[in-house]
């Protein structure tokens, strides 16, 4: 690499802190810094993890979020009884929680923000510069629900998508230990990111991607070997308290939530797979596809999640308006406007009508399952567009 490219990526990478912590400041500072929100729920229980004490033990956590305002009892809704994240990502709340909350809140707002850029970023990378506009991947991200909400909540998604991203690029253009470290990173909030891994790493066996594999496993056994050499017993805790914590929260933006049951959940799922399968087989879907459906069935299947998560779904979104723009003008102006009408107006419809009349969050779960379709659907036509090409042109 010549000076002048370096220079370049230095001066870049310098401009988004700056403006990363412009933004962050400015995101924190008219969001009260987070008081009362998501954020001040993890900020406590760093205070408890960089004090020493045990954010899992509900005797010591429970004080501690009690003091949030508006009040106990909708501290109790928002934070729960006790730390509800892995210990390595306890570990890294620990670093905010030594901060006093506005300088926490802006830290966190810039790295969100900071995340966001990126996660924008490796997503245009990914599914093709020049098939969609880099405006329209950051318009299918900011213009959403779920990022507004993580933005006014401080919450974990614009990290997930960061990587998410990141680890599907990486995996697609050979650097492949960059990509499953990042792969493992998803760790700090597993239960949205079993299906992604799992695909990832079955795409990285299935390919004799080793250097892939390698690294998510590192990153993986780092996290938690870090986290039993400095706080051992956290790891069972965490375990322990997992089912009950997940027994304790009545409704989630889940497929097992909006199912009722399980056997039925299982059920909706496999017929949503079958779907999708039926679409696809026999047209070529390429890893990067593979993994653009593994986003939404991720968090299909997650066992605990909320809207915010969705997020992540600005990937397939833009995988689907990748493949609607090889296609003749019907069938990609069908794609074009199915996906923004999900990724838009029938995410703040959900939000602002349909959630609270219903009293239930597990109706967006309809949004993954809908996202999933449209892209296999965008795969099916747009490897049907290609074969008449070929034919065409072999004729």
């Amino acid at each position: 690499m010549g000076a002048r490219p370096l220079y370049r990526r230095i001066g870049n990478a310098a401009l988004l802190v700056v403006l990363s912590l412009v933004c962050g400041f400015f995101a924190a500072g008219v969001n009260r810094w987070y008081e009362g929100m998501d954020f001040h729920c993890f900020w406590a229980a760093g205070r408890i993890v960089a004090s020493g004490g045990d954010p899992y033990d509900a005797q010591q956590f429970v004080p501690a979020i009690l003091t949030i305002p508006p009040s106990e009892a909708r501290s109790l809704i928002r934070c729960g009884q006790r730390l509800s994240y892995p210990p390595w990502t306890g570990l890294a709340l620990a670093p905010f929680g030594a901060l006093p909350l506005p300088a926490a809140a802006t830290l966190w707002a810039s790295l969100a923000v900071m995340a966001t850029v990126l996660g924008i970023s490796w997503t245009w990378q990914l599914v093709g510069k020049r098939r969609i506009p880099w405006p329209l991947v950051a318009a299918l991200v900011v213009g959403s629900e779920p990022f507004v909400r993580n933005l006014l909540e401080g919450q974990f998604a614009t990290f997930g998508f960061a990587l998410t991203a990141g680890a599907a690029l990486s995996l697609r253009s050979g650097r492949d230990t960059a990509g499953g470290i990042a792969a493992g990173l998803l760790a700090v909030k597993p239960q949205t990111a079993i299906g992604f891994g799992a695909a990832a790493l079955g795409l990285a066996i299935l390919r004799r991607r080793w250097r892939f594999v390698g690294g998510a496993v590192v990153a993986t056994l780092a996290l938690a070997g870090l986290s039993q050499l400095l706080r051992p017993g956290w790891i069972l805790e965490f375990i322990s308290g997992a089912g009950v914590l997940s027994g304790s929260i009545a409704d989630r933006a889940t497929i097992w939530n909006l199912a009722g049951s399980w056997p039925l959940a299982v059920v909706i799922v496999a017929l949503l797979l079958a779907a999708v399968v039926a679409l696809i087989r026999r047209r070529g879907a390429d890893d990067t596809a593979v993994l653009g459906l593994a986003v939404p069935f991720s968090l299909l299947i997650a066992p605990y999640a909320w809207d915010h998560d969705y997020v992540l779904l600005a990937i397939p979104w833009s995988l689907t308006i990748a493949y609607a723009m090889e296609l003749r003008p019907l069938l990609r102006r069908t794609l074009l406007y199915s996906t923004v009408g999900v990724a838009a107006p029938l995410l703040w419809i959900i939000a602002a009508v349909v959630a609270p009349l219903l009293g239930a969050e597990s109706v967006y779960v309809i949004v993954p399952m809908l996202t999933a379709l449209l892209l296999a659907l965008a795969i099916r036509w747009g490897s049907a567009a290609q074969l008449t090409e070929l034919q065409t042109a072999g004729g």
